[in-house]
This record gives structure tokens, sequence and C-alpha cells, in this order.
């Protein structure tokens, strides 16, 4: 086998087991919550507690695994102080990015999920905003983009912006996870879109977690992201 091929061969193996690592910390939330069949009169009276405990379970087995991976050198995975941080510049993205689609978002009928609707105000900050936020960022710009970063030496240039094999797996699988909520009944159109954004949100959350070689900038992007979608959905729903 030439080397060049050898490389291919590693490269594609890296990030099929990578893939499977995030499906796996993705699924045993799921499990968790089907194990406990009292759960649902408790989600009831607390909606929140439902996504806290999915996202406590994806965070913890992410750093389980990147703590593994890393022999406990977890800065290698974006766990430092970010440096050549461009805070102006992110703010400004992300609200955009956030704004717009939501803005292409309310021309496709859509419903938000059941426990979304019982989330009080606080509760949307706390639990969507922020700690959503950080546990989606430390699995897939953490444990996944971390894992491929040996990668980044591969990629190709879009409007002069480098886009790295590292950042397009991990905007990828952040945005094919989306896909599941076909299984709520949402319409077609309004999960493409979202995808579509979730994915562009991934390229810029990546970018900057490449960049800084930090997640805090990415973990930005994402709660800022959502800030701008929410607020203009406000916005819409108010002239509505």
């Amino acid at each position: 086998m030439s080397d060049f091929k050898k490389q291919i061969f590693i490269s594609i193996f890296k990030i099929i087991v990578v893939v499977l690592l995030g499906l796996f910390v993705l699924a045993v939330p799921s499990f968790i919550m089907m194990s406990f069949h009292n759960l649902a009169e408790l989600l009831e009276s607390k909606p929140w507690l439902g996504g806290f405990i999915n996202h406590t379970a994806m965070l913890v087995l992410s750093i389980i695994i990147i703590l593994v991976l890393s022999k406990g050198k977890i800065s290698t995975y974006g766990f430092k102080i970010p440096k050549n941080i461009q805070l102006k510049r992110i703010v400004l993205l992300s609200l955009g990015i956030g704004i717009i689609g939501a803005l292409i978002q309310s021309y496709f009928p859509m419903k938000e999920p059941a426990s979304i609707e019982k989330f009080s105000f606080i509760q949307i900050v706390i639990f969507v905003w922020i700690y959503a936020s950080i546990c989606e960022e430390v699995l897939t710009r953490g444990l996944i983009q971390g894992y491929l970063m040996s990668l980044s030496k591969y990629g190709f240039t879009v409007f002069k912006l480098r886009l790295s094999v590292p950042m397009i797996v991990g905007a990828l699988f952040f945005a094919l996870i989306h896909i599941m909520l076909l299984t709520t009944g949402m319409g077609g159109s309004a999960v493409f879109n979202i995808v579509l954004f979730a994915f562009i949100l991934g390229v810029v959350a990546g970018y900057y977690r490449e960049k800084t070689e930090s997640l805090i900038p990415a973990i930005l992007v994402h709660m800022l992201f959502n800030v701008g979608g929410y607020c203009t959905d406000l916005l819409i729903e108010l002239f509505r």
C-alpha cells in the first residue's frame, strides 16, 4: 500500500471511529431516559428535566472519552483559554446567522416541541442558550473535531475561508443529527432549513474552534446563534 493510500485509509478510519463515538454519546442518554419508567410523570411537572438529563449524560460521556483519548491532556481538545479571539466579529456573525435562520424558518409552518413550550424564559436562558450550547459543543467541536485535529492539514478553500476536514465532519455531524426532528412530525422543508443552518453554525463554530484552539468561542457562537433565533421568533410572533 502506498503512503498516500495509507494516509487516506487512516483518515477515513479515524472519521468512522469518532462518528461512532459521537453516536454512542447520543444514544446513551436516550437509553437512560427509557430506563426510568416513572420519569414521564416527573417530566410533566418539570419539563426542563428531560433536556438536563440528556445533555448532562452527553457532557459527562464526552469528557470521559476525551480524557481517555487525550490521556488527560484535555487542552488538546479545546479546554483552554482562547487566543486571538475576535469577540465583536463572533457576536455580530453569530447573531446575524441566527436571525436569518429564524426569518427563513418563519415561512415554514412548525411547532416547538411540547417540552420547550412549557419552559419559562429563565429556563430557556439556562438550559437552552447556555447549558445545551456547552454540552453540544463539547461533543461536536470538542470530542469530534478535537479527535480529528491531525487531519486539519486536509481541506479546501471557499471564498477565502479554509474549511478543514475536522471542521466539516464536526459541522456535518451536528447538522445531520437534527434530521431526527422528522420523527416529531415536523415538515421536511422546516427540518431541511434547520439542518442547513445547523451546518452553517457548525462551520462558524468549528472555524473559531480551530483558529483559537479553544472551545470557548465555539460555545459563544452556538449560544448567540440561539439567542438571535429565539429573539427573532418572538418579534415575528408579536407582529403576526
